[in-house]
């Protein structure tokens, strides 16, 4: 029996993708400790993994990547969270003495704490492996916020003179690998794709049945075509967005379900019309069965939940992290349609769900890629993965 611990960033689309797999290796007799906050807790815990609680910052970080207008926003902020975060947990994964540490691309923390501790490490990529032509992108746009690499560099100097790490670029939360990088997006879609080694594990999303306790009124999806509509967990503010929605679909002969999260004022939304259906929080995967659109912000959590679906995509990309990316590369393989948010109008949202709905062409593309999703293995494959890596290691 091996040790895992897992560490991850506080954001349920970094988090889902990891449950199945934890899950799985706790069923094959694994030991998995998982270290969140502790609002995680019941979700960890109904994997089988021993949940262990840090404070975080992840609210403050979130809120400044956001209104910072700037296109790399909340990696210039992670080593700020790991600085906080490792002090509270480092001397509990000491004493576990565990055989391998998987965390999150964007989780430093959990980087930096297998460095300090010499423990195997396994980089979990939920996101595109970054090529030469990715890595220039994100270089062009951290060049665009000078005083946000000054602070970054700050952080780094301090984090150095407390741990005996070595320093890195900004750049390195996406560039750096492990001996083993666990990617969950199919071969296929990743960019470059045939061009990484044995070093790099294209499983496929990490998706199984989720035990989820809601009311959802499904039968209401039955009726008439499905549009589906989320923000994501995270920076879903935004009820002009959602305002622009209800425009855009209002009297057409669609259901639409809109995700708004628990962030939004609902004084701010216009009246809703009788053919939505508005929750703060909606079972994505479970309505992505019936949709026959997903209208979305470019996630790549999202994107591979839609795509293992059959659910083409209208992707209105926000301006964070790998959104863009996500959004050009939807666009190259006619997986979907690509939005600009600035220049997006009602008459325009509703024009491009009616041409994705009546182009069969895009749902023979996404029928492929799910096909790709399925030859990936999933999560049954990341598990046997990981106890193959634990084993030699030990």
């Amino acid at each position: 029996m091996a040790k895992f611990v897992f560490i991850n960033i506080p954001s349920q689309s970094h988090i889902n993708p990891t449950l199945p797999i934890v899950q799985e290796l706790v069923a094959r007799g694994e030991e998995v400790s998982y270290y969140l906050p502790e609002r995680f807790r019941q979700k960890i815990e109904a994997t089988g993994a021993t949940f262990h609680s840090f404070e975080t910052k992840i609210e403050q970080i979130n809120k400044a990547a956001f209104t910072s207008g700037k296109p790399v926003g909340l990696p210039m902020f992670m080593l700020d969270e790991s600085l906080f975060v490792i002090p509270q947990i480092l001397d509990s994964i000491r004493a576990e003495q565990p055989d391998c540490i998987v965390y999150d691309t964007m989780c430093l923390t959990g980087r930096l704490i297998a460095q300090i501790l010499h423990v195997p490490a396994v980089n979990f990529r939920m996101i595109f492996v970054f090529t030469k032509q990715l890595a220039q992108v994100f270089r062009a746009n951290a060049a665009q916020d000078p005083a946000g690499l000054e602070a970054f560099q700050a952080s780094m100097k301090q984090l150095c003179a407390q741990y005996a790490v070595e320093p890195f670029h900004i750049g390195s939360i996406f560039t750096h690998e492990e001996p083993l990088n666990l990617v969950t997006i199919p071969r296929a879609f990743q960019v470059e794709g045939d061009s990484f080694g044995e070093k790099y594990r294209f499983v496929g999303p990490a998706i199984a049945p989720r035990k989820e306790n809601n009311e959802f009124p499904f039968e209401q999806l039955e009726k008439q075509p499905v549009v589906y509509v989320t923000q994501g967990t995270v920076y879903n503010d935004r009820p002009d967005f959602f305002n622009l929605c209800f425009a855009a679909f209002a009297d057409m002969p669609w259901t639409v379900v809109i995700s708004i999260g628990t962030n939004v004022d609902p004084q701010k939304l216009n009246a809703i019309p009788p053919n939505f259906i508005v929750r703060p929080y909606v079972p994505q995967l479970e309505v992505l069965k019936y949709a026959s659109v997903c209208v979305y912000h470019g996630s790549m959590t999202t994107t591979m939940e839609a795509i293992s679906q059959g659910t083409p995509l209208a992707v209105i990309p926000q301006k964070i992290a790998d959104e863009q990316v996500n959004a050009m590369r939807i666009a190259e393989l006619g997986l979907g349609v690509r939005l600009d948010e600035e220049t997006l109008t009602p008459e325009a949202l509703r024009a491009t769900i009616l041409h994705i709905s009546n182009e069969p062409s895009y749902y023979t593309r996404v029928q492929h890629m799910q096909e790709e999703i399925q030859k990936s293995g999933g999560y049954l494959r990341a598990a046997d993965i990981l106890q193959d890596y634990a084993s030699v290691r030990k």
